[in-house]
């Protein structure tokens, strides 16, 4: 090395001053043919791909958004703005299980019967700190004012104590496995704010309550249907996305023409006919498995069962999910438990019952719900198999006709969470007992799952093969499908409680 720096030098020496000035201009040259191209693409390949803190997403809803109060929330719309804005002590992490949110540190103790909390360092939008006195009030109003019956029930008979600002404690009257999914549903809100209020009050004076709070965007405006939110500063880490922007429409319909038109670039839970169509090269379709199932639910005291088990062994399921659900939008089931909630339950996949038998025709009476997929499944079985059907609305079929338990069968969907929550369902006398039949053992297993001491896959599949001798023929499990701006990056939502969680990682999306 030392000997070709000596030559260099000699070489450099012996050259005439415009020898030397050609050479350098020759190497500057030649170094900027080098350097720009390689700066050009380390931009196009590295920095270009690097998060951004702008853009915005312009999403449609097609629900009515009566009220963003984290206590009355009711529909999907509703409850998937208020996710946005208001952050719990825990949320599902879009991968089939949950994560810490406000809180830093959870213990579990009494064997169960108790949860020590420490909050993590997080900050309102008005610049001021999450404590203890914040996370007990949200509870106070949550267990005298939520619409939620089922959870204000469950809530009333758990205590909280303080132990200092930032540190407090759950005590339960039973343990339960199912506490911090529950827990999840718990929004906390600025006791500060909210009791400048009284709840009589909360209506006219939503915005302004509204305006402060814990999650990623904060609420900006309302212009006659249109919601914008804004990044909270004080969010950490800090959300890339500038803004979101929800358009409230009436109907389905309304909402896909305007994203064709490019009016907005994001919406969930269309279905296949609408999919069939060609999307926008702008867009991109995201499927997320929610653990629900479609089935038809036979009245056991109204019905023969053998006549069940029999159209049970002949349905065909691949049919039904090509021709009515499309298959790349949804999985089929023989089980409570679809292929994709197997997998995150540790369940073993099972090949999926096939046809058997000669096709033959049934004359049970399906109530049917009035929806375009549950109209085109429900005339499908009418004609397949001889059932006949009758459309009535959601709202009867869940205020009327199931509580009065006079009805043949039912084309019906349930959730039951990502751990399942499925005693309503099973229980003896319960409204949702949709086949009005009651297996101890069941419920046997459903006590098992809530309450001991650990949460087996065994018990799972124990609890399959119950439910599977029900008069139940489990069909399909539709995903839900998001359309989202094809530049959207770290999209990492993939299992979730319901669509209202959507959002749940919405701070490390990013636009490219």
């Amino acid at each position: 090395m030392k000997k070709f720096f000596i030559l260099l030098y000699k070489l450099i020496n012996s050259l005439n001053k415009l020898e030397a000035i050609l050479i350098f201009i020759g190497l500057a040259l030649f170094s900027l043919f080098i350097i720009i191209p390689f700066a050009y693409f380390y931009q196009k390949i590295f920095a270009d791909d690097q998060p951004s803190y702008q853009g915005i997403i312009k999403e449609a809803f097609y629900q009515p958004i009566n009220s963003l109060n984290p206590f009355w929330a009711e529909n999907i719309a509703e409850k998937t703005l208020v996710n946005l804005i208001y952050d719990s002590l825990v949320r599902p992490d879009g991968k089939g299980n949950y994560e810490l949110e406000l809180a830093d540190k959870i213990i579990t103790l009494d064997k169960g019967l108790k949860y020590e909390i420490t909050l993590k360092e997080a900050y309102w939008s008005n610049g001021e700190r999450i404590n203890v006195s914040d996370v007990i009030e949200s509870f106070n109003y949550f267990k005298l004012y939520s619409s939620n019956n089922y959870l204000k029930d469950y809530f009333k008979n758990i205590t909280l104590e303080k132990i200092d600002n930032y540190k407090f404690t759950l005590t339960l009257p039973l343990k339960d496995n199912l506490f911090l999914q529950k827990l999840s549903y718990i929004k906390i809100i600025p006791a500060k704010i909210w009791s400048k209020y009284e709840p009589s009050n909360w209506k006219e004076n939503e915005e302004e309550l509204i305006k402060v709070s814990s999650g990623p965007f904060v609420f900006f405006q309302k212009n006659n249907n249109t919601y914008e939110f804004i990044r909270n500063n004080y969010y950490r880490p800090r959300p890339h996305l500038e803004k979101v922007i929800v358009y409230n429409y009436q109907k389905i319909e309304e909402a896909y023409q305007q994203l064709k038109i490019k009016k907005i670039n994001a919406i969930g839970g269309l279905m296949p006919n609408f999919l069939d169509n060609n999307i926008s090269q702008t867009l991109r379709i995201e499927k997320i498995i929610i653990p629900r199932i479609i089935g038809l639910f036979f009245n056991a005291n109204s019905v023969d069962e053998k006549k069940v088990n029999e159209l049970k062994t002949i349905i065909n399921r691949n049919e039904i999910l090509t021709e009515i659900f499309n298959s790349r939008y949804g999985e089929l089931s023989d089980s409570i438990f679809s292929p994709s909630i197997k997998k995150i339950l540790s369940l073993p996949q099972e090949e999926i019952q096939q046809p058997i038998g000669n096709l033959s025709q049934f004359n049970f009476k399906i109530i049917v719900p009035d929806g375009y997929l549950m109209n085109k499944l429900g005339i499908y079985l009418q004609k397949k198999y001889g059932l006949n059907i009758e459309i009535k609305s959601l709202n009867e079929i869940n205020n009327l006709i199931i509580p009065s338990k006079k009805y043949e069968g039912l084309l019906y969907g349930i959730s039951y969470n990502l751990i399942p929550d499925l005693r309503l369902f099973f229980e003896d006398k319960s409204l949702l007992n949709l086949t009005n039949k009651y297996d101890p053992e069941i419920i046997k297993l459903i006590q098992e799952i809530e309450m001991g001491d650990n949460i087996s896959p065994e018990t799972f599949k124990k609890l399959d093969e119950r439910i599977k001798n029900l008069p139940i023929i489990f069909l399909a499990n539709l995903y839900y499908v998001y359309v989202v701006p094809n530049n959207l990056r770290n999209f990492n939502v993939f299992y979730l409680n319901d669509p209202s969680e959507k959002f749940v990682k919405i701070e490390e999306w990013y636009l490219k």
